[in-house]
């Protein structure tokens, strides 16, 4: 074979593989074939013992700045709610309709020390629901005498998604049938010196948060009740 054959044959190659790679890039987005998010509307005011209490917003940490929570979501739904006791939980949604490479959600345990936190410990759990077990992630962080411990999970299109690989495996599936997934990271923090209290809180609120949404909005933050590992 002559070397203007093998360049000729390399040349061929070249631009299949480049015509496979357009031909197997996502094009339709998840977001768009079902109901829109409206995270103001599916998360109710008031749910068991909890109520939401607008006056102490300014408790609720902003990971990013807005240009970046601009870039990278859709939506967002920052509130504190409080039960009888006094005791305060903050609830924090992002919503991305696109999960792109470009468009990821930022997890905690980056933004909070990027806000000057210092992440003290991270650790990895569930939350065992009635019909699901959602795997979590638990941080606890610390800003001069603020202790704030956080649980939160990520969902990429109908899955809630483990650590690691899982995340990438998930995306990867959905981009080989060309789909573009939507995601979001769902937050929960309280500002509580005792961690192992605060995850109990949180776990607790969780579930009775998750019980008093609407059946058809709760599969887009739970997923479709695939157990995730």
């Amino acid at each position: 074979m002559t070397p203007i054959i093998k360049h000729f044959l390399l040349l061929i190659l070249m631009v299949a593989a480049s015509g496979l790679a357009i031909a197997m890039r996502p094009t339709h987005k998840i977001a768009e074939m079902g109901p829109a998010v409206k995270l103001e509307s599916m998360i109710p005011a008031s749910f068991g013992e909890w109520r939401e209490e607008k006056q102490n917003q300014a408790l609720i940490v902003d990971p990013q700045q807005k240009e970046m929570i601009d870039l990278i979501y859709a939506q967002t739904l920052s509130r504190t709610y409080v039960n009888p006791e006094g005791y305060r939980i903050m609830l924090s949604i992002a919503y991305g309709s696109d999960q792109s490479d470009a468009k990821q959600v930022h997890k905690p345990e980056i933004c909070y020390p990027a806000q000057g936190f210092t992440l003290k410990s991270k650790q990895y759990g569930q939350l065992v629901l009635q019909n699901t077990t959602i795997p979590v992630t638990r941080i606890e962080t610390s800003l001069g005498e603020r202790n704030e411990p956080v649980t939160y999970w990520i969902t990429v299109g109908d899955r809630v998604v483990g650590p690691g690989l899982n995340k990438k495996l998930v995306e990867m599936g959905f981009g080989l049938r060309g789909l573009i997934p939507d995601g979001l990271l769902f937050r929960l923090s309280s500002i509580d010196s005792d961690a192992n209290r605060a995850y109990e809180k949180q776990n607790a609120f969780a579930g009775d948060l998750l019980g008093s949404l609407r059946p058809e909005d709760r599969p887009k933050f739970i997923g479709n009740f695939k157990r995730e590992q």
